[in-house]
């Protein structure tokens, strides 16, 4: 393909063209989605693309009348819409409904504290929040952003926070924490994930990759019994600037250190939580502990078995049935429970669009949505886990952002629901910092799981009731 022979060269071209992924779909013929995984190297294209592709390039007059064409512009109006009995009454409270809402107000609770940790890259708390509730004193924390910062300390306000970028916590102020605070069993974290996922532009220069090297340095002056480094799962696949896998490069880093080390990749929805969340788990212990590595079992399947060895994943009505009914631009008693309002078209849209299916999916054209691909303004499925809660659940025509039965988006309560927050969790300032916060968050409900096995298995302590 010449100047776009893979997808790095083929979204440059295009870049210095002014064509758009949309647009390029709409030149090639083929589908933006395809696009899309090609240029983030998730798929190659078949050799019957390939020829298709170069043949709507070839010729660039339809490409350049396509470019220099002005957007078409649609009014926006608002109205609201009757509730419909139908899918009012499909919306009614579920028996798991309150176990779940049981289980999340176990997170509420703390135990005598008997071990300790400290949180880099503590974003709300969702890590600080599960491994509190299983006996754990977190001594302090690290976050960046003053945002999230202030909903962590709105909900930890005796937990001092150590720094705000992680790189300009020096080795002489760790080992002055460490001297005031007394040793760390457990140090948490989880580094921004941007350069590492395909859901952003991989780079191997992208300086938040090289932010893990912090986390080791804080390792090595706080020798921690036990680091648990949390990361998206397409980290696996990430290389560096040399070539090699970073994955490996942070197993030989920890070992380097004196520490035995595991990758775990996990899906939330087996440790309790209503989501399909897929993550990668480090998981490194001293040496000197004589314990090794691991993670609890998974205790929620697909099915639920007759030995009661697992139960069934849990669903989206299981997180959020119990929560008035919204549609479009309503809102409700219940805190942070408001549905974003969204212009009459889109609604048009997907008014009829079932469960699990996108407007990209109609059969009348003029009730597809102009650009995307068929993720995007597409419905969750009621009595299945929840798609994976980004920073932009809000916006429905992100990916699986719009409500399984209402036609609208995901109000900030359903995603901290979904994501395993209690209600009685503070979460302050706008709603950009507060929708960044649980979108980016490590889900309570898998941080417990995660610190009940640590406390018993790994640290030799009294065991502690599981969730």
């Amino acid at each position: 393909m010449s100047a776009y022979k893979d997808g790095n060269s083929l979204r440059a071209y295009r870049e210095e063209i002014g064509l758009s992924q949309a647009k390029l779909a709409e030149v090639s013929g083929i589908s933006q989605h395809v696009l899309s995984s090609f240029e983030l190297g998730k798929t190659e294209l078949s050799g019957e693309l390939v020829s298709k592709l170069r043949a709507s390039l070839k010729d660039n007059s339809f490409a350049q009348t396509v470019i220099e064409r002005k957007k078409r512009y649609r009014e926006h109006s608002y109205s609201t819409r009757a509730h419909d009995p139908v899918r009012v009454a499909q919306c009614k409270s579920t028996p798991g409904n309150n176990a779940y809402l049981d289980d999340l107000r176990m997170l509420e609770r703390s135990t005598e504290p008997d071990f300790t940790a400290l949180s880099l890259f503590a974003g709300c708390g969702g890590l600080s929040l599960g491994f509190r509730s299983a006996g754990c004193l977190i001594k302090g924390f690290v976050e960046i952003d003053e945002g999230l910062s202030g909903i962590y300390s709105a909900n930890f306000p005796t937990t001092p926070r150590v720094g705000r970028s992680i790189q300009d916590v020096t080795d002489q102020e760790i080992q002055t924490f460490l001297s005031e605070n007394g040793p760390i069993d457990v140090l948490l974290g989880g580094p921004p994930c941007q350069g590492f996922s395909l859901a952003g532009k991989r780079k191997v220069d992208d300086p938040r990759n090289e932010l893990f090297h912090d986390y080791i340095r804080f390792v090595k002056n706080l020798r921690p019994k036990v680091a648990i480094l949390e990361n998206v799962r397409l980290l696996t696949s990430m290389k560096n600037k040399s070539g090699q896998f970073v994955k490996d490069e942070i197993a030989r880093e920890f070992r380097g250190l004196g520490y035995d080390v595991s990758l775990h990749e996990i899906n939330a929805k087996d440790y309790g939580v209503p989501q399909h969340r897929e993550r990668v788990i480090f998981i490194a212990v001293d040496k000197d502990t004589g314990r090794r590595p691991s993670l609890p079992a998974p205790r929620f399947s697909s099915y639920a078995d007759l030995l009661k060895t697992h139960d069934q994943h849990r669903s989206f009505s299981d997180a959020c049935s119990d929560l008035p009914y919204l549609e479009s631009g309503e809102s409700s008693d219940v805190h942070l429970h408001a549905a974003v309002a969204h212009p009459d078209h889109v609604i048009d849209w997907l008014w009829d669009v079932p469960q699990g299916s996108s407007a990209h999916d109609n059969e009348d054209p003029e009730k597809r949505p102009p650009s995307g691909y068929n993720t995007t303004y597409k419905r969750q499925v009621w009595q299945e886990p929840a798609g994976t809660v980004q920073t932009t659940f809000g916006m429905i025509s992100g990916c699986r952002n719009v409500h399984p039965i209402a036609t609208r988006a995901l109000t900030v309560r359903e995603a901290a629901r979904i994501q395993s927050f209690p209600d009685s969790y503070h979460f302050t300032g706008n709603l950009g910092t507060i929708r960044t916060g649980i979108g980016n968050a490590v889900p309570p409900l898998l941080a417990r799981a995660i610190a009940c096995h640590v406390r018993t298995n790994i640290l030799n302590l009294v065991e502690v009731s599981s969730l």
